[in-house]
């Protein structure tokens, strides 16, 4: 279709919710009816071969639009927000270099965010310490980073658990470079220019997220898929990866291993599941753009797609006349 403001570079769009809110879907929509390209707002779709339950694009799906940022990284690398903001620099240039338009979707708020509010540039820090620093937070568990982050950074988590990831960065940016990871967010220089986005939300009703979130958790087992998936993490010793961290993966290794039955695991996801859902509600209905529109996540895929490309559209006008 073309980028609405001639010679300047196609605005991106970003699609935000919920999981199981239908931001892949309605992504690939708009990226076939705007030669777009899709990169991946999600930090666990990232993972290759964690894919069914991180509800990843399929095959099919990542065949009907191109797709950046997902099953591109090995189960234990780490891929927080920074990397994921240098990552993305990358991939908004190639995709317009080839004249098609980037559309961000997925459920990983901190991962816009980085883009429209620039994290800090990553002082110089001694690798050797870093990868000797690595290996130790490796071999401790969940529990034992968690409070050494609350002790280095009390303030980084508003006395709250942190993910894993983001423990372990509190505790790396404390420990060799002196001073936290809140230190650096508020004084350290931006690495970058803040992106200009046209975001759109989808809100779905909570009742309906609700069973959306049951029926899918169902599916997922019900299938076998998931628990095949799992089996072969285990076979290849993945068990103790970054990746596995990911909702469900522990509850269907224990299904696995005859330790739960599938009713049991299946109600144990679906209220992880609900709860990680209920935190990206609140972050996005906090954290977003002034501007970022709402969309009813109950409407079809083809007719939000049209009001996406109508405001986007009005956006890029707006700004080509501004400029």
């Amino acid at each position: 279709m073309g980028d609405p403001r001639g010679a300047t570079p196609p605005r991106p769009i970003a699609i935000v919710g919920p999981t199981a809110s239908g931001k892949t879907a309605l992504a690939i929509e708009v990226a076939r009816l705007v030669d777009g390209e899709v990169i991946s707002l999600d930090s666990r779709q990232a993972y290759a071969r964690f894919c069914v339950g991180t509800a990843a694009p399929t095959a099919a799906e990542r065949k009907a639009a191109v797709h950046h940022g997902v099953a591109f990284l090995e189960p234990d690398d780490r891929y927080g927000a920074g990397r994921f903001g240098r990552c993305a620099a990358e991939w908004l240039a190639e995709i317009r270099g080839r004249g098609c338009v980037p559309i961000l979707a997925g459920g990983t708020g901190l991962f816009l965010r980085t883009l429209t509010h620039p994290m800090f540039e990553e002082p110089p820090i001694d690798p050797e310490r870093r990868a000797r620093l690595s290996r130790w937070q490796g071999s401790r568990s969940n529990e034992e980073v968690q409070r050494w982050a609350r002790r280095l950074d009390p303030t980084g988590g508003n006395g709250e658990s942190r993910d894993r990831q983001r423990a372990e960065r509190t505790i790396e940016l404390s420990l060799l470079t002196g001073a936290p990871l809140t230190w650096w967010i508020e004084h350290g220089e931006p690495a970058r220019p803040a992106l200009r986005v046209s975001t759109f939300v989808l809100e779905v009703p909570a009742p309906e997220l609700r069973q959306r979130i049951r029926d899918r958790t169902s599916r997922m087992l019900a299938s076998g898929a998931w628990q095949t998936e799992v089996q072969g993490l285990l076979t290849d010793g993945l068990e103790s990866t970054r990746a596995f961290d990911a909702v469900g993966y522990k509850d269907v290794c224990r299904l696995v291993r005859g330790e739960l039955d599938r009713t049991e695991v299946e109600e144990r996801i679906f209220k992880a599941t609900w709860q990680y859902a209920r935190r990206q509600r609140t972050w996005f209905r906090h954290q977003l753009p002034s501007d970022a529109i709402v969309l009813d996540g109950l409407s079809p895929p083809e007719h939000l797609a049209s009001r996406i490309i109508d405001e986007w559209r009005d956006a890029g006008l707006d700004m080509a006349e501004s400029a």
